[in-house]
């Protein structure tokens, strides 16, 4: 996000902060403070809503839970391309506004409208807000142009030109939760429907199963044949899981040669027999280089596989998934484990 705000706000907020912040014993760290700071401007509802839990004391201060919520409300990708698209939405209010005055017509609820809009704008630069903005734009402008109270014509191309602005901002947020080189969805989608998942996991009763797939002797292969190739393994392994997991499925780039799938609604002997099958399949490729034809040999991948409990953290569930896939990797590689003890994690 941007923070526009004068010295004075920023310092009445700062005000209020650091002394509910030490009252909570939450430490004073720039992403904790970047949340409370956020807290205290309100223009985030779900983020409010969840800190006034831990305000309330009804709910534990989490630090895995704050980075998952810095991450979900307050870390936004892509600001030059937000603020292109808030100079742009300025530029069509103002078109708008100036339309209302050369139709001459009793416009002031419309125009009125139009001014917050303006307003509200000025402090939107959050992916979520600009949305709202905009959607809440395209349906007013909408509106008047059907009652017939403003010049149709006008209204129908700015209400085309706002419609391309969402699509644009559908595009940039696709970007940002997706990983370029695989195509998947990338560490912060990952880490944003793990918390979503472990919320509706407590209030529906869903299964969720997570999977943590990595790729063996991975730094060999980059050694050997170079991160050119390693790429081209990487989008292999990434064809091959997103053949097999679908649906509301979610398959991610976990960083590096290491990848995680949650798979939801699913029993967790389901989600094991789909892990062998990804095994095998892996395994079974012929992968040759392109440019000589000189097979790259086997390729193989090691999987740990655990199901979130009524009493998990965010990054409960990761851990317990992370043990299995290092005990895969203890008993040999190419192999499939379910979370059973505590391990140690090899060398991959």
């Amino acid at each position: 996000m941007q923070y526009q705000q004068g010295n004075a706000q920023a310092q009445e907020i700062a005000r209020l902060v650091f002394p509910l912040m030490t009252r909570l014993g939450i430490p004073m760290n720039p992403v904790n403070y970047a949340l409370w700071y956020e807290y205290y401007l309100g223009r985030c509802e779900g983020l409010v809503s969840a800190l006034d839990k831990i305000q309330s004391g009804e709910q534990p201060y989490e630090p895995e839970q704050a980075k998952a919520l810095f991450l979900r409300y307050v870390a936004t990708p892509g600001i030059e391309t937000l603020e292109r698209i808030e100079s742009e939405v300025c530029r069509l209010l103002a078109d708008v506004i100036q339309i209302v005055l050369d139709t001459g017509l009793d416009l002031g609820k419309y125009s009125s409208l139009l001014q917050g809009c303006s307003t509200r704008l000025e402090s939107a630069d959050d992916l979520r807000a600009i949305r709202q903005l905009v959607a809440t734009l395209k349906a007013d402008t909408n509106e008047m142009a059907d009652s017939g109270r403003m010049a149709a014509g006008f209204l129908k191309e700015h209400a085309d030109e706002i419609d391309n602005l969402r699509a644009e901002l559908d595009r940039v947020r696709q970007e940002a939760v997706r990983d370029p080189l695989t195509g998947l969805a990338n560490r912060r989608a990952f880490d944003e429907r793990l918390a979503e998942s472990l919320d509706d996991s407590l209030q529906q009763l869903k299964k969720i199963c997570l999977l943590m797939v990595d790729i063996d002797h991975f730094k060999r292969i980059n050694d050997k044949h170079g991160h050119q190739i390693g790429d081209k393994i990487l989008q292999y392994v990434a064809s091959v899981l997103k053949k097999n997991f679908k649906g509301k499925d979610l398959v991610a780039r976990f960083g590096g040669d290491e990848f995680a799938v949650i798979v939801e609604n699913a029993p967790i002997a389901g989600v094991q027999r789909v892990a062998e099958t990804v095994r095998e399949q892996i395994g079974e490729g012929t992968l040759k280089r392109t440019d000589t034809g000189e097979p790259l040999g086997k390729v193989t991948v090691s999987i740990g596989c655990d199901c979130l409990k009524p009493d998990d953290k965010p990054n409960d569930v990761l851990t317990r998934a992370d043990e299995a896939l290092y005990s895969a990797k203890q008993n040999g590689r190419n192999r499939v484990e379910l979370y059973r003890r505590q391990s140690c994690a090899p060398e991959k």
